[in-house]
């Protein structure tokens, strides 16, 4: 863990021992308060990406951003970086923070096919699910736009990871999450210069692009848990076939909350103060609704 950036500080949260490697977490809120908030960022993304939001839901509830292994100051696991694995890793992260009640998952981009698939695997941990522009398990196989988006995305991590081993790209790295906080922003950048988040980045999507989209699915989706769907404008602009995904997505519950960020891009979603409150607000309804099915269930 000694790569470092130009003048970079040290973890914004902690260091947890997770199966023999490090994982960094940040924790927010009151800790002894139901259920807990995951966040579950994209590719290459930082856990400050969810700044805005995590500060919000903090206010309420406790809260957890993490790193996936060899993003960010988390550290490298060994084996294949498949949606099931990266799952299971999150499990794992979850009981190592003593995270034993109902979860609420909120996954944006890349991080909701984990979200997905982790509902499918441990609905018994799953109080609700959020996504935000999330990616639909046959994304790929069903969005012409999404096939051609992805191929240029992994060249484009690949280039990334190449220029950093270089120590190429100060100027564009400083560039970067200018929509956050000054210090979170400093520590979103901080590993950018590291050649391993962008590998790491590019192996979880081509595991992706190449699985089954059942693997995902697999045990299909807790009929108790609400979904919550936040689409940005840019993607329904960009993407014809982005809403009918989305759609199938909010299909997965039968009380699901849907919210447009009419003007937001994909990232600036959950970057953007403005925007972002649209998806702290939908958090909040899928808080709602859970609280009070497991209140139904306790008077049951």
């Amino acid at each position: 863990m000694s790569e470092m950036s130009f003048d970079s500080p040290g973890p914004a949260g902690r260091l947890v021992r997770v199966g023999g490697r490090q994982v960094h977490v940040l924790e927010r809120g009151p800790r002894d308060a139901t259920p807990t908030v995951v966040f579950e960022s994209g590719l290459a993304s930082p856990l400050q990406t969810w700044t805005w939001v995590q500060d919000a839901v903090a206010a309420h509830t406790r809260t957890v951003s993490y790193e996936r292994a060899g993003t960010g100051w988390s550290e490298k696991a060994p084996g294949p970086r498949s949606v099931p694995v990266l799952a299971a890793e999150l499990d794992a992260t979850l009981r190592a923070l003593d995270v034993t009640g109902p979860v609420v998952l909120v996954g944006h981009s890349f991080g909701g096919l984990v979200a997905r698939c982790y509902a499918g695997r441990y609905p018994e941990r799953v109080a609700g699910v959020v996504f935000a522009d999330a990616l639909h398990p046959e994304e790929m196989r069903r969005s012409a736009t999404q096939r051609r988006g992805m191929a240029w995305l992994e060249q484009s991590l690949r280039v990334s990871a190449l220029r950093a081993l270089l120590r190429l790209g100060r100027k564009e790295i400083e560039e970067q999450f200018t929509e956050l906080p000054e210090a979170a922003a400093t520590h979103a950048r901080a590993r950018l210069p590291v050649p391993a988040v962008w590998w790491t980045a590019a192996a979880e999507l081509v595991s992706w692009k190449n699985a089954d989209p059942r693997a995902v699915m697999a045990g299909g989706f807790p009929a108790h848990a609400p979904v919550g769907v936040v689409v940005s404008g840019m993607s329904l602009r960009n993407d014809v076939a982005h809403r009918k995904l989305q759609e199938e997505l909010l299909a997965l519950s039968a009380d699901p909350v849907s919210a447009l960020a009419k003007n937001a891009t994909h990232f600036g979603l959950v970057l953007d103060r403005g925007h972002s409150q649209v998806v702290v607000e939908t958090i909040g309804a899928v808080l709602a609704k859970a609280t009070a099915k497991e209140g139904d269930r306790i008077v049951r």
